[in-house]
Formats: structure tokens, C-alpha cells, sequence
């Protein structure tokens, strides 16, 4: 059903989530192989991380904040000791174009879900705009974390 999952993930200090607890059930459930994606501010290139492989993330530029680098090697560590299949990135965009770039990655990967997470859709329109692309898949709202639960 899910062979193929891209989750965008979040390295803002105040994000409550923690949809990789969750990425991590569904993936081993479906057997699916995760595409970690997080989207920096800024205008960077693509870089790849690999799990397991010894090379972690490469700095990209001098404006790619160490915090953005450590989220995505952290989740690509987290998922890999529990078995997954799992590649991450780094993509550079501008704050209105981080839905395209998510819709586009998932188009490029041919993934059969997007799995955002409650960071992306608490108060900001990322969620709202990647769903109004109509992408190819699945997508999958993270709900809140249970301290957030009702609050807006």
C-alpha cells in the first residue's frame, strides 16, 4: 500500500511534534522506505544523507544553521536503528515555496504518502497549500502532540 513515504521534518526549537514516534510505527507496519525532508530558508542546494553510510550531513553553505543539519541527521539515525530504509535532505527555499518544494520532491520520488507533521499545518499554510496542489499520493496530517491538543 505504502511503499514509499517523504515526511517533512521541522528543526524549529519550538515545534512540539514528534511525528518520527509516529513515521517510525507506520513505516515499520508498511514496510516502507522514509524520505526525510526539511526544507531550509534559504537558497541552498539538495544534499543527500545517508544512514549507516559514515558520511552525515556536509555543510552546504555557511548560512545553513548547524540546528537544520543535526535535525535531519538525528532523524535519519532514529529511523535507520529501528530498521527503516531511510534517506534524508536538505533543500533550500524560500518561506512561501516550501509547499511546492515538498509536492515537487514527493513527484520526483514517486512516494505514495507525504507525512506532515503538526508543525506544518498549526497556524501556517504549508499543509493547506501542499494539499491544494493535488499531489499524485496520500498525504498525512500529524496530529497534535497531547500538550497542544485544543489550543490554536
Amino acid at each position: 500500500m505504502y511503499d514509499r513515504m517523504l515526511v517533512a521534518v521541522d528543526a524549529s526549537p519550538d515545534s512540539p511534534d514528534d511525528s518520527l514516534a509516529r513515521t517510525t510505527q507506520f513505516a515499520t507496519m508498511a514496510g516502507a522506505s522514509v524520505h526525510l525532508l526539511h526544507v531550509t530558508r534559504g537558497h541552498l542546494g539538495a544534499r543527500d544523507i545517508t544512514a549507516g553510510a559514515g558520511f552525515g550531513v556536509d555543510p552546504v553553505e555557511d548560512d545553513v544553521d548547524v540546528r537544520d543539519r543535526q535535525v535531519v541527521q538525528d532523524a535519519v539515525d532514529r529511523l535507520a536503528s529501528a530498521g527503516i530504509e531511510v534517506h534524508g535532505e536538505l533543500v533550500g527555499a524560500t518561506e512561501h515555496d516550501i509547499a511546492d518544494v515538498i509536492v515537487q520532491r514527493a513527484e520526483e520520488l514517486a512516494v505514495d504518502l507525504i507525512v506532515l507533521g503538526y508543525q506544518h499545518h498549526r497556524g501556517s499554510t504549508v499543509a493547506e497549500h501542499v494539499i491544494r496542489r493535488r499531489p499524485h499520493c496520500s498525504i498525512l496530517l500529524a496530529r497534535p502532540p497531547e500538550s497542544h491538543r485544543g489550543r490554536r
